[in-house]
C-alpha cells in the first residue's frame, strides 16, 4: 500500500471525528490493472493504468447516512469532501439499512497464496502468454479468436472512528477467450481465473484450448427443438444460473421482497450431495479477503447444508436485526441512481465438488443438452425465480453417452428453484468462475439438472 493513501485516508478520518459525526469508516485502495484485448487472431490493446480511490461512510444523528468515493489528491481537497460529505449526511432521512457498526479490533490472520511476488515482472510475458492461447485455440480447430484478458495488484486499508482496522493485498488474473469459425453460430468459450497469474500457463492455455475445440465441433449446428429436456451445465452455465440461488439468502433482499429464500429456513430445497457455502476466506478466492468492510473477520457460512437451508449471510446491522451473529460479508453496495449503502454481499460461493467424471454425466437415456455457455440471464420473477437464458456457442444433444448434434437458437426458460431441486448428478471438475456474466465469484462442477424447459423462436 501506498503510504500517501493510508495517510491521506487517516486524514480523512481525522476530519470527521472532528467535526463530530457519530461514526467515520473509510477503505482507502490503490490498484494497478493491466488489460490486453485480442481479435482476430491478434493482440489490439495492451494497457495499463492505476487507480487511487477513497470509500467514506459518514454516520449522523444516530442513523443518517452517506457514502462517497473519490480520487484522492491532497489534504485540501479531502477535507473538502468530508466537510461536503457530513453535510449531505445531515440533510438524508434516517436510514433503516444502519443500526450499528463493527467496533471491535480484530486480530486477524494474514492472507497466504493471494498475491502474487512476480506480478511486475509478469506485465512483460503477458503478452507472449496471451499469443500461445490464441496459438492453442487455432491449433485447436478455431478459425479466429477474441477475447480479453485482465490481471494486476491491489493494496486495500481499512480504518474506523468505531476502532477496527487492517490492510492487505492480493493479486489476480482472469480470461476469457472466445473461437469462432467462418459461420457466425459456431463458436466456443474458454474462462480461467485466479489469484496468481505466474504458474497459471496450464489453466489459460487448457481454456483457449477448449474455445477451439468446441468452435469446430459447433460448426454446422442445427434447429434446436422446444421442449423438455435435462440439461447438463458447464460450471460457467451453473454459476449463472444454479450460484444466484445463494445471493437469495441475504437479509436485505428479504426485507425489499426480493428473496426467493425468505419463508424457506429449515426446508431442503436441493438434493441431500448438495453442500454449499458463502466462504469469505476461501483459498485462492477471487472475494477473498481477512475482513469486510467493517472490519469484521471473514467466515464461512454454511448456506444449505445436505440440501437444506441452513443459514443467511449478515453484517452487523442485519445481524442486529435478526438477532444473528455477523458472518463477515459487509460491503458497500449500489442501491441506485448512484446512491450506495451498507449491506450484506456474498463473497465466495462454494457448492461441494461431485463424484462424477464428465463422460459419466453424459450416460443418460433421457433427452438430454448439454450447454457450455449463457448470456443475458434475466428474471420474469425474483420471488418464483422464474428465468430465462440464451445459451450462447457451443451447445450439443448427448446421445448414447456423447456429444451428438450441435444446436442453436433456443432458451432455457424455467424457474431456478426448479433446477436447484432437480440435480441430478455433479461433476469431479469444480472450477472458479468470474466474467461478466457471473460477477460473484462462484465455485462449482458441471452440473445435470433434470426436466429443464426448453423453448425457442419457431415455437
Amino acid at each position: 500500500m501506498n503510504d500517501d493513501i493510508k495517510s491521506l485516508l487517516d486524514y480523512a478520518i481525522s476530519v470527521g471525528q472532528q467535526n463530530n459525526v457519530d461514526f467515520i469508516l473509510g477503505l482507502g485502495s490503490q490498484s494497478v490493472n493491466n488489460q490486453i484485448r485480442f481479435s482476430q487472431n491478434k493482440i489490439d490493446i495492451n494497457k495499463q493504468w492505476q487507480s487511487d480511490r477513497i470509500e467514506l461512510m459518514v454516520v449522523v444523528e444516530g442513523n443518517q447516512v452517506a457514502i462517497g468515493s473519490f480520487s484522492p489528491r491532497d489534504e485540501e481537497y479531502i477535507k473538502d469532501r468530508v466537510e461536503a460529505q457530513i453535510k449531505f449526511a445531515h440533510n438524508m432521512t434516517p436510514s433503516p439499512f444502519f443500526q450499528g457498526l463493527e467496533t471491535i479490533r480484530h486480530d486477524v490472520s494474514p492472507l497466504t497464496g493471494h498475491y502474487d511476488s512476480k506480478i511486475d515482472e509478469y506485465k512483460e510475458k503477458a503478452p507472449q502468454m496471451i499469443n500461445t492461447c490464441i496459438d492453442k485455440a487455432v491449433n485447436s480447430g478455431a478459425k479466429r479468436v477474441a477475447g480479453s484478458f485482465l490481471f494486476g495488484k491491489n493494496s486495500y486499508y481499512l480504518s474506523s472512528s468505531a476502532g477496527p482496522s487492517g490492510s492487505f493485498k492480493n493479486t489476480f488474473y482472469n480470461l476469457t477467450v472466445r473461437a469462432f469459425q467462418d459461420e457466425l453460430d459456431a463458436s466456443g468459450q474458454g474462462l480461467a481465473c485466479g489469484r496468481i497469474p505466474n504458474g497459471a500457463e496450464k489453466k489459460l492455455t487448457e481454456a483457449a484450448g477448449k474455445a477451439g475445440r468446441f468452435s469446430k465441433m459447433h460448426s454446422n449446428a442445427k434447429q434446436a427443438e422446444a421442449g423438455k429436456y435435462d440439461i447438463i451445465m458447464s460450471p460457467a452455465v451453473a454459476a449463472n444460473v444454479i450460484g444466484t440461488i445463494v445471493s437469495d439468502a441475504n437479509p436485505l433482499m428479504i426485507m425489499m421482497g426480493r428473496s426467493s429464500l425468505g419463508d424457506k429456513m429449515g426446508e431442503r430445497l436441493a438434493p441431500d450431495f448438495v453442500n454449499v457455502v458463502d466462504n469469505g476466506l476461501q483459498p485462492g478466492g477471487l472475494a477473498t479477503s481477512p475482513f469486510d468492510i467493517e472490519g469484521t473477520p471473514r467466515s464461512s457460512t454454511s448456506i444449505f447444508t445436505e440440501g437444506v437451508l441452513k443459514s443467511f449471510i449478515h453484517n452487523t446491522t442485519t445481524g442486529n436485526m435478526f438477532q444473528a451473529e455477523s458472518t463477515g460479508n459487509g460491503a458497500f453496495i449500489n442501491f441506485g441512481m448512484g446512491s450506495k449503502i451498507m449491506a450484506p454481499t456474498p463473497t465466495n460461493v462454494v457448492f461441494n465438488n461431485g463424484d462424477h467424471s464428465f463422460d459419466e454425466l453424459l450416460e443418460t437415456s433421457r433427452k438430454t443438452i448439454y450447454v457450455t455457455c449463457n448470456w443475458y440471464t434475466r428474471f420474469t420473477s425474483k420471488i418464483s425465480t422464474e428465468y430465462s437464458t440464451i445459451p450462447r456457442d457451443a451447445a450439443f444433444i448427448v446421445e448414447n453417452g456423447e456429444l451428438s448434434t450441435p444446436i442453436k437458437n433456443f432458451r432455457i426458460s424455467d424457474k431456478i428453484l426448479n433446477h436447484f431441486a432437480n440435480i441430478d448428478a455433479m461433476g469431479n471438475d469444480r472450477v472458479q468462475v468470474q466474467w461478466w456474466e457471473v460477477r460473484v465469484p462462484t465455485w462449482l462442477p458441471t452440473m445435470r439438472i433434470k426436466d429443464c424447459r426448453v423453448t425457442t423462436a419457431t415455437q
